[in-house]
């Protein structure tokens, strides 16, 4: 059997444990040389506010678990990261454990108080110990060059020229390497605490104008379920209006069509006489046909809309005045491709009302694409997605127009409230909200007609056409003009 050579200052990491393994107690010694400062600068870290001292009881203990742990069996092991995680572990351990002030027992005339030093409850120590494991999983996302250079600065105590070094990198490099690192940790935190209302809109508003989300919501998203979770059914919607939390509405009307998906049903009968064309559509999808039904005109399907009478018009029943139907028969394509979007045109003065429910043997999904504005646009494109197909499938896509009235309300007059509209929407969009920077509980648009009924500080409290309220910023609001007798 080969002769050890005794361990020395110079010798490796895995030489000192054989050696200590094989009896030389002198080799624990110089690990202990080696690692217990940076261990101590390691986990007062952890520790921060904990009692002098702490930290080098923390990693005394550390090593005496080290010391029965590298006996207990013979494999190979990388020491350094180990002993790491061994000092983690009893940091967080300490920071867990409820200290208590020593009190004497003896003295009757001494109240007996049993009381944790400020800082030591449970909520405290827990809170710690979550902050503790934020800050290694977000030093677990850096990548590897931050990750090092800043491990090795912070927690080693090397200097920059030491890292550069190790890097085979310039100082100042290392010093922009460790900058960034410290950057993406503060960005990780501040995307943890983010408000989650906040980045939803952010995201929405980004969807809405085809670009790309900040990125700051992309990584508060990261870290957040929920948004996660939110933002993949945006992506999976395909439409950049598409929204499928129940708190923020696609349009206006929202209840009705505007933000509901039409699904499959039965066929509507065809009215002679009706306008016919043919054409092709985005991603391939054929229009077969335009049909328009107008005031007098037997619907073609069942209606459920804010627009007409009542809120429902049956099958067959005379459409009312003032009131239209367009539809447009499609033959989808087979696969998955996105289908695109189909552009629809009211007859002149009617403006865009509502989107109804889809005719066909497919689930497909309707939105309007942005610039639609119900009650303000004549024309409006639908954005269309539909499940994989087998085959060509045949559907029909029917909106619903309607005269405005007079303050712009496309609400059937037995409807309508008393009170007409007084002011519109003067921006793209805006969240109406439960209370004033409360939290969402719909949308309105651009030249929307609501009417104000309250008004507080910066804040309006309005009635949408559709009988939606909510408050929204008084900046975001236009009076309506007034109306001539």
């Amino acid at each position: 059997m080969p002769v050890m050579a005794p361990a020395g200052p110079r010798t490796s990491d895995a030489a000192l444990v054989a050696a200590y393994r094989a009896g030389d107690r002198h080799a624990f010694e110089l690990i202990h040389e080696r690692y217990s400062a940076r261990l101590e600068r390691f986990a007062q870290r952890i520790l921060q506010r904990s009692a002098p001292g702490v930290a080098e009881d923390v990693v005394q203990e550390a090593m005496l678990r080290a010391s029965r742990a590298l006996v207990r069996d013979d494999r190979p092991m990388d020491l350094k990261p180990w002993l790491f995680r061994l000092v983690r572990n009893c940091a967080l351990d300490e920071l867990g454990r409820v200290r208590m002030d020593s009190i004497t027992l003896d003295d009757e005339l001494t109240p007996v108080v049993l009381a944790a030093p400020a800082g030591s409850e449970p909520e405290h120590a827990a809170a710690r110990r979550a902050g503790v494991r934020d800050l290694l999983d977000d030093l677990a996302t850096l990548p590897d060059e931050q990750r090092h250079a800043l491990v090795r600065r912070e927690l080693d105590g090397l200097t920059h020229e030491q890292v550069a070094a190790e890097l085979g990198i310039t100082t100042q490099a290392t010093k922009s390497l460790v900058f960034r690192a410290r950057a993406n940790l503060v960005r990780g935190r501040e995307a943890r605490t983010a408000d989650c209302e906040g980045v939803r809109a952010r995201l929405l508003e980004a969807a809405d104008a085809h670009r790309r989300a900040p990125a700051g919501a992309l990584r508060h998203v990261a870290v957040c379920a929920p948004c996660r979770a939110f933002r993949h059914e945006l992506k999976l919607s395909g439409q950049a209006l598409a929204i499928l939390n129940p708190g923020i509405l696609l349009v206006g009307l929202g209840g009705a069509g505007g933000a509901v998906y039409g699904l499959a049903g039965k066929g509507a009968a065809v009215k002679a006489g009706v306008i016919a064309t043919a054409g092709i559509a985005a991603a391939g999808v054929v229009i077969a046909g335009t049909q328009v039904f107008g005031p007098g005109d037997p619907a073609p399907q069942a209606v459920r809309s804010p627009a007409v009478p009542r809120g429902v018009l049956a099958a067959q029943q005379p459409l009312p005045a003032g009131t239209s139907i367009v539809r447009k028969r499609l033959v989808l394509p087979a696969g998955r491709a996105p289908l695109g979007a189909v552009r629809f045109t009211c007859p002149a003065p009617l403006r865009v009302a509502d989107l109804l429910r889809v005719v066909g043997p497919v689930p497909l999904r309707t939105a309007y694409a942005r610039g639609t504005v119900v009650g303000a646009s004549r024309s409006a494109t639908v954005l269309l997605r539909a499940p994989a197909r087998a085959g060509a499938t045949n559907v029909t896509v029917s909106i619903l127009c309607r005269r405005p009235a007079a303050g712009g309300s496309i609400r059937a007059a037995d409807q309508r409230s008393a009170a007409v509209p007084t002011d519109r929407v003067s921006v793209r969009e805006t969240l109406l909200r439960a209370l004033p920077g409360g939290a969402a509980t719909g949308s309105v648009r651009l030249d929307q007609p609501v009417r104000v009924v309250r008004r507080s500080g910066d804040w309006s409290r309005v009635v949408t056409d559709a009988g939606r309220s909510g408050w929204v910023p008084s900046a975001a609001l236009s009076p309506l003009p007034e109306r001539t007798p």
